[in-house]
């Protein structure tokens, strides 16, 4: 089929779119990162709570009346960005990475074909500089542009996003990513062992030209190749070091930066990569993550001028959010992202939960108004529904939902020969990350559950990396979950669910419901697609493999100098196109 739609230049469209060590004490933050060590959380927990509710009522009395929350000219000179980086990424590798603090970190260190626009997200020119697309939008040619280079100043070549698609597609390399890729023709054949490599819909024609064959049409495809999965990873580096070729003596990188310093449960530096093609358009010299789950502590650091954005996966404690509403330098957007709780329906789950009789009653016993209004209290909204609401804009007609029926919800639990007079039903095991707000939410279904169906709840929290090892191991029974969508079509989040998503952890399968998601990737009309997706999700909070309860809301603090910064539905921010306006 002849190659038409040639692209150049800006793409026009828009876009269809998880702690070891010990923590340092000494250096530049250190006195606001220092904290004793917890051995017994119930004997600390009021102490903690009194102490903690004393800093934020300090705080806002030596701030009332001001106009910002941190201070109103940056405290700092130089042009290092200074950033709340979250949790310890569990990997930087793109390929690999599977967490938000991951990928912050990886997407400033790689770039695929195409990048993110700052301001919406629709995908320019990365290491392509233009491609073709066939009628049928099942076949690409993207011309690589010459000048792309490694950070050891070897070429980046196609035949470097050939090897890396096919690795991530490799079950050896357990890659949380690769559906995402199964839609290259013989993509999931290959990944389950029924083709060769040779037969992937992904070859480089020679060093700059890369040719993508498509199973199907995907409406958002081009907008995948500024996704992780998507990006080339350094060939030579990862056979000469193995899993250690991400440290910072041995990584090679493609991006507008290059890894200068990790130093665990500390801070992780990037510095400005003078190979990379457009480096005369990044303007910061470096960007320094200051890595800690302590959202007080990150407050205390953006209050005293230490940061100059708190960062994605940093969110201001609920305490401080009526405060914060009138700061100038507090910014508050929606999210394309929804909070669940997963549960877990393999075959050694307690007996309870694999009926969805008492799924369903969990569910609906659940106050979603008040959790968002009074427990977040950050702008969510409640969320009876997987795919968030910011699809509706587009023309998406959800199912409705289960609603909040506390007396249907004891009578489902009856029904299911559970409650007084019934089977013993256990105490139920909620899962959590070590976050203040995770904390919060399962208190508050610990409540609901112990107050509407007399279910007794135990809350246990763990470190980031333990927890998500647990969760993908299926060591839980209830576990909370977020996700972003990697693009903006419902499918992002329909497909986490689908019978052989590396990302359905619950393990819950239903057939009707993997038919009608795949079937919606047949049409290419968004109408048709939506309708088929709004079938299958009716189907999915049917059965309720997870229970879904907010939609997310960005809830930041930024200083006013941090420029080339913008508000978007995925809250992405390439660090390539931000700039500092220091004083002079």
């Amino acid at each position: 089929m002849a190659l038409t739609k040639t692209h150049t230049g800006w793409n026009a469209r828009l876009p269809s779119r998880r702690r070891e060590g010990e923590r340092p004490t000494s250096g530049w933050w250190g006195r606001f990162l220092a904290r004793p060590a917890v051995h017994d959380p119930g004997k600390l927990a009021l102490p903690l709570r009194i102490l903690l509710a004393a800093c934020v009522v300090l705080v806002m009395a030596c701030t009332r009346g001001g106009e910002t929350f941190g201070p109103p000219k940056r405290a700092r000179t130089g042009n290092t960005f200074y950033v709340g980086g979250g949790a310890e990424p569990e990997s930087i590798d793109p390929g690999k990475t599977y967490d938000a603090p991951g990928f912050m970190v990886s997407r400033n260190l790689f770039e695929g074909l195409m990048r993110p626009d700052p301001v919406t997200l629709a995908p320019l020119p990365g290491v392509a500089s233009s491609y073709e697309e066939s009628d049928d939008g099942k076949r690409f040619v993207f011309h690589l542009r010459p000048d792309a280079r490694w950070s050891d100043g070897a070429p980046v070549t196609a035949h470097d996003f050939e090897w890396s698609w096919k690795r991530v597609l490799d079950p050896a390399t357990a890659a949380q990513y690769a559906g995402l890729l199964w839609d290259l023709k013989n993509g999931k054949a290959y990944a389950e062992g029924r083709a060769p490599a040779d037969a992937v819909g992904v070859r480089a024609k020679d060093d700059r030209t890369l040719l993508v064959e498509l199973e199907r049409a995907v409406p958002w495809f081009v907008d995948l190749l500024t996704f992780g999965p998507f990006q080339p990873v350094p060939r030579h580096a990862i056979e000469r070091h193995g899993m250690a070729w991400t440290r910072p003596e041995n990584i090679v990188t493609n991006g507008p930066f290059h890894l200068d310093k990790w130093v665990i449960s500390y801070q992780i530096e990037i510095a400005k990569s003078p190979t990379y093609w457009g480096a005369d358009e990044v303007k910061l010299d470096r960007v320094v993550f200051v890595v800690s789950d302590d959202n007080h502590a990150m407050m205390r650091l953006f209050r005293a001028g230490e940061l100059d954005w708190i960062g994605p996966d940093v969110r201001p404690p609920q305490e401080y959010l009526e405060h914060l509403a009138s700061k100038k330098d507090f910014r508050s957007d929606r999210d394309l992202a929804t909070y669940f709780y997963l549960i877990n329906l393999r075959a050694d789950a307690p007996e309870p939960l694999r009926d969805k009789r008492v799924r369903k009653a969990l569910d609906m016993s659940i106050d979603k108004e008040a959790m968002a209004r009074f427990v977040m209290k950050g702008g969510e909204r409640p969320a009876r529904t997987l795919v968030p609401d910011l699809f509706v804009e587009q023309g998406y007609a959800p199912p409705p939902g289960n609603p909040y029926d506390p007396e249907e919800a004891r009578r489902l639990l009856r029904e299911a020969g559970y409650g007084p007079g019934g089977k013993p039903f256990g105490t139920l095991e909620v899962l959590y990350n070590t976050h203040d707000a995770h904390r919060q939410v399962a208190e508050a279904l610990q409540a609901m559950w112990k107050r509407e169906l007399g279910i007794d709840v135990q809350l246990v929290n763990q470190e980031w990396k333990v927890f998500m090892n647990n969760r993908l191991e299926g060591y839980f029974q209830l576990a909370r979950a977020g996700w972003t969508g990697d693009f903006q079509d419902p499918y992002s989040f329909l497909s986490m669910f689908l019978s052989d998503s590396e990302q359905n952890e619950t393990r819950w399968v239903n057939e009707e419901y993997d038919a009608l998601v795949r079937e919606a990737l047949e049409h290419r009309d968004r109408a048709e697609r939506y309708a088929l997706y709004a079938k299958a999700e009716a189907i999915l909070l049917e059965e309720l493999p997870m229970i879904p309860l907010y939609y997310y809301a960005q809830n930041t603090l930024l200083g006013s100098w941090v420029k080339g910064w913008h508000p978007n539905s995925q809250d992405i921010h390439p660090f390539r196109d931000v700039w500092l306006e220091n004083e002079e």
